[in-house]
C-alpha cells in the first residue's frame, strides 16, 4: 500500500488494463481502480490507449487484467500486450490479478490461455490465486445481477493479496 522514503509517503502503483469491445470490462477496471484508489496509485487504460512500454516504465508493483471470453477462449490481443509488457520490463511486476467478462455458460477451460500466458511471461513474480468471473446477459451488457456483490468482493481479496 504505503511505504516511506525519505519521509515522504509513497503509494505503491497498480495498473488495470482492458480490451473491452463493448464497455463491459472497461466498467468493472474503473469500478476496482475506485475500490483500490484510496490505497494504491492506480491507472487504468484500454491496450489500444497505452503501450507496454508506459506500463514497463512505470515499474508497477501490480497489474489487474481484464480477460475478454472470445470465441471460448482467453482474448489473444490481451495475452499478446502481455508478452510484449514482458519483452520491455526491467523490474519484475511483484503482483498480477485477472478477471473475465463473458456472456457464455461458464467453463474455467476458457480462461486457460491467459494462465498459460501468465506462467510463461518472465515479469510476474505472483499470480492471485483468485480471480473474478463476471458474466453478461448478452455480449453487449449488461452484467447479471449479483455481479456489483462480486465485484466488491474482489476488490477485497485484491487488497488482501496487494498487501
Amino acid at each position: 500500500m504505503f511505504y516511506l522514503l525519505f519521509g515522504v509517503i509513497i503509494m505503491k502503483k497498480i495498473w488495470i488494463i482492458h480490451n473491452s469491445k463493448y464497455g463491459n470490462s472497461e466498467k468493472i477496471a474503473k469500478q476496482l481502480a475506485d475500490g483500490l484508489k484510496d490505497s494504491y496509485d492506480v491507472s487504468e487504460n484500454s491496450i489500444k490507449k497505452i503501450s507496454p512500454e508506459d506500463i514497463a516504465k512505470d515499474e508497477p508493483y501490480g497489474l489487474i487484467v481484464a480477460v475478454r471470453i472470445v470465441a471460448f477462449n482467453s482474448d489473444r490481443e490481451i495475452r499478446k500486450f502481455l508478452r510484449e509488457v514482458d519483452n520491455f520490463t526491467t523490474k519484475p511486476i511483484s503482483k498480477v490479478a485477472y478477471f473475465a467478462t463473458h456472456a457464455l455458460g461458464w467453463k474455467k477451460l476458457f480462461i486457460r490461455g491467459m494462465k498459460k500466458t501468465l506462467k510463461k511471461i518472465g515479469c510476474v513474480e505472483e499470480v492471485c490465486p483468485e480471480f473474478l468471473e463476471v458474466k453478461m446477459q448478452k455480449p453487449e451488457g449488461p452484467a447479471v445481477e449479483g455481479a456489483d456483490a462480486k465485484i466488491g468482493e474482489f476488490i477485497s481479496t485484491l487488497k488482501e493479496f496487494l498487501a
